[in-house]
């Protein structure tokens, strides 16, 4: 009971300081700090002067408050996102904010988001910080820290404010963000923000535009060591018509005389006209080499960041492998047994990566399905 009501005051506590990070402005975050203050030592105004204290901030806060209702500018904002990001590495961006109103605007802070939840209880007890050993036992015990890490993770990662200096009226301005992705997968942006500060400092204006957008984020690569695998170059059943699904494919040889049961798609139709007699074209089957690559997903006991180094020396094998006469199978288990294939037209190396950076662990360590995937 008590670890309950200790998780909804944390997330109270988080809502009330997100609000605050970009309602308040610094001088305002100081103000308010100090009302909040002198209302507790200020409880007996008898034995306490901090009642003043408590009176100046709180009127400070009023009158800049107030201050904002001259803020009626009128905005369209356009997000250019790149085409991915890496996990764990800083992404620059644009904002283009265009001011359609007829008025210039002066100290504009932008801030965009990403979607957020707050997670549930269960999740908040079950999930392993790594960083908590080197928080004091305080901070363990409460847990602050880890529910603002869990909180980061989920939304995808955190994105720094941007600043506009003046933008006239009908003028367009792009701005530089930057994103620090805490995780690989698609991340969600919801909206974007424009902030103003009232004549003190204090309060912001805030004008909110709905953006939805959505950014893939590829798990981090390593340098690999070239590795020759001494495949063999097989022949497998199929021939042409199969070979964007199972990597088959013939290759043309020569022309022959029409035999009696030979596919009419197989006649060349121009020596066709032009000799007057059917005329065929002749195949041979090619042969190429076949690789596989399996990716343990069965995480059981060894935590997120094994799983998530795992991923991330799958993706840097992906980069380097296979060669022009190779056919790459990346094969794993998550809700059901997965293969998908690379090279020679069936695929790039980038839809590997995109299935890479969105895979989840095994629920069940249902290794036979795996056997099975790889036999085949």
């Amino acid at each position: 009971m008590l670890r309950r009501l200790l998780y909804k005051n944390l997330t109270l506590l988080f809502k009330l300081s997100r609000w605050g990070k970009h309602r308040l402005s610094p001088a305002g975050l100081l103000v308010f700090g100090g009302m909040v203050a002198a209302a507790i030592f200020g409880v007996d105004v008898r034995q306490s002067l901090a009642f003043y204290i408590f009176s100046i901030s709180a009127s400070l806060l009023l009158l800049a408050s107030l201050g904002l209702l001259r803020f009626q500018g009128s905005f369209r904002v356009h997000r250019q996102l790149p085409q991915f990001g890496i996990a764990r590495t800083p992404l620059r961006y644009r904002l283009q904010i265009t001011n359609t109103g007829k008025h210039s605007q002066v100290e504009l802070l932008t801030v965009d988001e990403l979607e957020t939840r707050l997670p549930d209880y269960e999740e908040f007890v079950r999930t392993r910080d790594p960083q908590d050993k080197n928080r004091n036992r305080f901070d363990r015990a409460v847990g602050y820290p880890r529910l603002l890490n869990l909180v980061q993770s989920l939304s995808g990662g955190n994105i720094q404010t941007g600043f506009v200096d003046k933008i006239f009226s009908r003028e367009k301005k792009d701005i530089e963000m930057e994103l620090l992705a805490a995780r690989r997968g698609y991340i969600h942006f919801s909206r974007v923000k424009l902030c103003r500060s009232d004549p003190f400092g204090l309060v912001r204006a805030i004008k909110k535009y709905k953006k939805p957008d959505k950014l893939l984020i590829l798990p981090k690569t390593y340098q690999v060591p070239k590795i020759e695998l001494k495949g063999l170059r097989k022949h497998q059943q199929g021939g042409l018509n199969q070979a964007s699904l199972v990597g088959d494919s013939q290759e043309f040889m020569s022309l022959r005389e029409y035999r009696p049961g030979d596919p009419l798609r197989s006649i060349h139709w121009r020596s066709y006209a032009k000799l007057g007699t059917p005329v065929v074209k002749e195949f041979h089957d090619e042969y190429f080499v076949r690789q596989g690559l399996v990716l343990d997903t069965f995480q059981g006991n060894h935590g997120t960041q094994v799983f998530e180094e795992a991923v991330s020396v799958a993706a840097s094998f992906c980069l380097s492998l296979p060669g022009q006469d190779a056919v790459l199978d990346l094969m794993f288990i998550a809700d059901r047994a997965y293969r998908q294939s690379s090279g020679r037209g069936l695929g790039q190396t980038e839809s590997l990566l995109e299935t890479l950076a969105c895979v989840q662990p095994a629920l069940d360590d249902d290794f036979a399905s795996l056997e099975k995937v790889v036999e085949e």
